[in-house]
């Protein structure tokens, strides 16, 4: 969201942080805060937290999810916003896990995705052309003003469907990594990666040297060395930890930077890029990027966008070429031999 006015400083971040509290109460500490790369944007506050209750649906995974846009210059609230019913995470989750439970939703949705993937696979091998004649009429749309409807939409599901056919299928199986857990291990076997034990930096609090503003001084030291990040994420701690993670985050994955900091006296533990991840995070990385088309900017998400268009409107053209064929003749004979003409 965009402020109304902007000044010519913002408020500390630690001011901010303390009237987020202030809204939200004790019962609902916050758990992260994104700040976009621009002077004109809210800081969005989140505060989250996990349930393990009996119900069905997605919402019941979550005790509570909201977000609060403030104002940088002001301290004002601008909106407060309960996120889990925030239109595209609706979305977000009616593809993740069709509004179920994780457990429960995701098994249903890979399935759906490894049945497009088959379909894929089977399209390709009925659309391979026969002899060099069919092989003209398959690349291209050779449409005439007396070309009838049923060619062309069987041209569209055919032409359309090939040259979506090889990111349709990076898509799925990108999918199917997110799906099944059998899925994604059978691929770090086949890429020789190793899973390895995430463990968590030892602080000694006891020789931190407190500061008055230690995330001031974390934003301005992020701001310093990644200038030209698109957005910078703090995921703040929780359990006791006094350990702060910043993510610096760029159109590109491969650039996008993770750092933790001290959060008593704003010291720099450690920074990772993407080159410093182990295999795993590596792939979590890209298969994610690749799935969602971001993993080279704006026009591999056109693209992916694209595709998924296509893929989208194949079932429909299919439907209709599988009912033309098997209702189209009979609707045909019926429309010349008229009952009690025989």
């Amino acid at each position: 969201m965009e402020v109304a006015s902007t000044k010519e400083t913002q408020l500390s971040l630690q001011i901010m942080l303390q009237n987020a509290r202030n809204i939200w109460g004790k019962n609902k500490p916050v758990s992260a805060l994104e700040i976009q790369n621009s002077p004109n944007k809210t800081f969005h506050f989140r505060a989250y937290q996990e349930d393990s209750n009996e119900g069905i649906w997605y919402w019941n995974e979550k005790k509570y999810y909201e977000s609060l846009f403030m104002d940088p210059y002001t301290g004002k609230l601008v909106f407060h916003e309960q996120s889990e019913f925030e239109f595209f995470r609706v979305i977000l989750y009616l593809h993740w896990s069709l509004l179920f439970k994780t457990d429960l939703g995701q098994p249903v949705v890979g399935i759906a995705t490894l049945l497009y993937l088959i379909l894929l696979l089977t399209g390709i091998y009925l659309w391979w052309p026969k002899n060099k004649k069919a092989r003209r009429v398959r690349f291209l749309f050779r449409w005439k003003a007396d070309t009838g409807n049923k060619r062309k939409n069987y041209d569209l599901h055919s032409i359309l469907g090939f040259y979506s056919l090889s990111v349709g299928i990076v898509i799925a199986l990108t999918g199917l990594v997110f799906a099944f857990p059998w899925f994604s291990n059978g691929v770090q076997r086949l890429l020789n990666i190793r899973t390895q034990v995430e463990t968590s930096p030892v602080i000694n609090t006891e020789q931190e040297i407190p500061i008055e503003k230690p995330l001031d001084n974390i934003l301005a030291d992020v701001k310093k060395k990644y200038p030209d990040a698109t957005a910078y994420h703090f995921y703040f701690p929780r359990g006791g930890s006094s350990v702060v993670t910043i993510l610096a985050r760029y159109e590109s994955i491969f650039k996008t930077t993770q750092a933790q900091y001290n959060v008593i006296s704003g010291r720099l533990i450690q920074a990772s890029t993407y080159d410093g991840k182990d295999g795993r995070e590596k792939l979590r990385d890209i298969n994610y990027g690749i799935h969602t088309g971001s993993i080279l900017g704006l026009p591999s998400k056109i693209l992916v966008f694209l595709i998924s268009l296509v893929s989208a409107s194949l079932p429909i053209t299919g439907f209709l070429i599988w009912y033309n064929k098997k209702w189209g003749k009979r609707r045909k004979r019926n429309r010349k031999n008229p009952v009690g003409m025989e």
